[in-house]
């Protein structure tokens, strides 16, 4: 299944954090994460992907859809999934109307960000592409990682 995770950024380079709701049906727990969602037929693209996950989860409209290069390959409820990571900017003062899946937000810079994400992998390596994102340095190799 192809998903997309998406990292929202604003004006102030301030990167947006949802807490999901304890009613997640993989884990069953509440924590911090990211805009993420399954493709659907009603996407032409991975990016339109992006924008409509982003519209229902947050409310929020965002512009500068980039793809990072990144591939995170990982087993959810007997799934094979492929989630092509994303970085988008919110440019306009939407106000956030969180849907079912989240119970809170957060706008933090990059350290708070990586502090508090529920993240499987490296947070040294996420930091680092973060950092070059956020900075428009968007020159990735395509990369595969495997959650555990």
């Amino acid at each position: 299944m192809k998903k997309t995770l998406t990292f929202i950024k604003n004006k102030d380079n301030k990167l947006l954090l949802l807490k999901g709701s304890s009613n997640d049906p993989q884990f069953h727990e509440s924590f911090w994460y990211t805009v993420t969602g399954a493709k659907e037929d009603i996407d032409d693209t991975l990016e339109d992907t992006v924008i409509r996950e982003v519209k229902e989860e947050t409310n929020l409209e965002v512009d500068d859809v980039y793809y990072l290069n990144w591939i995170l390959e990982y087993q959810s409820l007997n799934t094979n999934c492929e989630e092509y990571v994303f970085i988008c900017e919110n440019n306009v003062k939407n106000e956030i109307i969180l849907n079912e899946e989240n119970i809170d937000f957060k706008w933090l810079d990059i350290d708070e960000f990586i502090d508090i994400i529920k993240w499987y992998d490296s947070k040294e390596i996420l930091k680092n592409v973060l950092m070059l994102a956020l900075n428009k340095k968007r020159y990735f190799k395509e990369e595969k990682i495997t959650k555990v």
